[in-house]
């Protein structure tokens, strides 16, 4: 009897060192292959945003306010735009660069503008040639948003 249970141990031992084998091998695999198996994880849970919003972050915090004319600049860190809003004149070209660990997207609510997908270190740059108040969100987290107000230039 006792021969029987070294025997099962021993058999349920050697098949959890193989599962746990197996996953080494694929977390090198996806390390050297260049997929980044956290891109699979966001893409699977679009709304993560969400959650991070009511863990205490997503969106939350102050609204702040900057200006540009020209170029102007605003960072994505901590699931936040800053600024939140972003004062600039006709022709200025404003990048949003990604600081955080998941991706995120500034699309306008509306349409009219998308950066597409940016990465941790991505950049994406946006034109404004007409005046008016875009807002935005990033796609991946909806919690997230931000506005441009563009005004006439003036002489």
């Amino acid at each position: 009897m006792r021969g029987c249970l070294l025997i099962a141990a021993g058999v349920v031992g050697a098949l959890a060192a193989l599962w746990l084998l197996m996953l080494g091998a694929m977390a090198t695999y996806h390390a050297v292959s260049g997929d980044d198996m956290t891109d699979g994880m966001w893409d699977m849970m679009p709304d993560m945003g969400d959650m991070r919003g009511m863990m205490g972050g997503g969106g939350g915090g102050p609204q702040t306010t900057g200006s540009a004319s020209g170029f102007g600049t605003v960072t994505i860190s901590d699931f936040r735009f800053e600024p939140t809003t972003l004062n600039v004149t006709v022709g200025t070209t404003v990048r949003w660069t990604n600081g955080d660990g998941a991706p995120h997207t500034a699309t306008a609510k509306d349409g009219r503008f998308d950066t597409g997908r940016l990465d941790k270190g991505d950049s994406g740059v946006i034109t404004f040639k007409t005046p008016g108040i875009f807002e935005y969100k990033c796609s991946f987290h909806p919690s997230m948003e931000g506005r441009v107000v563009v005004a006439e230039n003036t002489p």
